[in-house]
C-alpha cells in the first residue's frame, strides 16, 4: 500500500475512532488501516509535518477533521457505505 492511501485510512480511522468515543493505539490503528505498526508510525509522521495530525497523541488537528470529514461525507453521498455496497438515494426509494 503506498503512503497516501496509508494517510487517508489513518485519517479516516482517526476520525471514526474520535467520533465513537475509543481509545487509540498505534497498534490497533495499524491493524485497522490493513498496515504494519512501523508503516503507520512513518505515515503519523507525514500527517505531522503536513498539519493534519498529533502523532504523538494519536490525535486530528483541526485541518485533519476537516479533511477526514468531508472525505467521510464524500464516500457516503457516492454511495460507499462500510460494506462497500452502494446504498440507495431518494431517487431510488421513490
Amino acid at each position: 500500500m503506498n503512503e497516501a492511501k496509508l494517510c487517508g485510512r489513518l485519517l479516516t480511522q482517526l476520525f471514526r475512532r474520535g467520533q465513537a468515543g475509543e481509545s487509540i493505539d498505534i497498534v490497533s490503528l495499524a491493524e485497522d488501516a490493513g498496515a504494519s505498526v512501523f508503516a503507520a508510525l512513518k505515515a503519523m509522521a507525514v500527517l505531522e509535518r503536513t498539519g493534519l495530525a498529533d502523532a504523538r497523541r494519536l490525535r486530528l488537528t483541526l485541518s485533519g477533521l476537516a479533511l477526514a470529514t468531508a472525505y467521510s461525507e464524500r464516500r457516503v453521498l457516492s454511495g460507499e457505505a462500510r460494506t462497500g455496497r452502494p446504498s440507495l438515494s431518494a431517487r431510488d426509494a421513490a
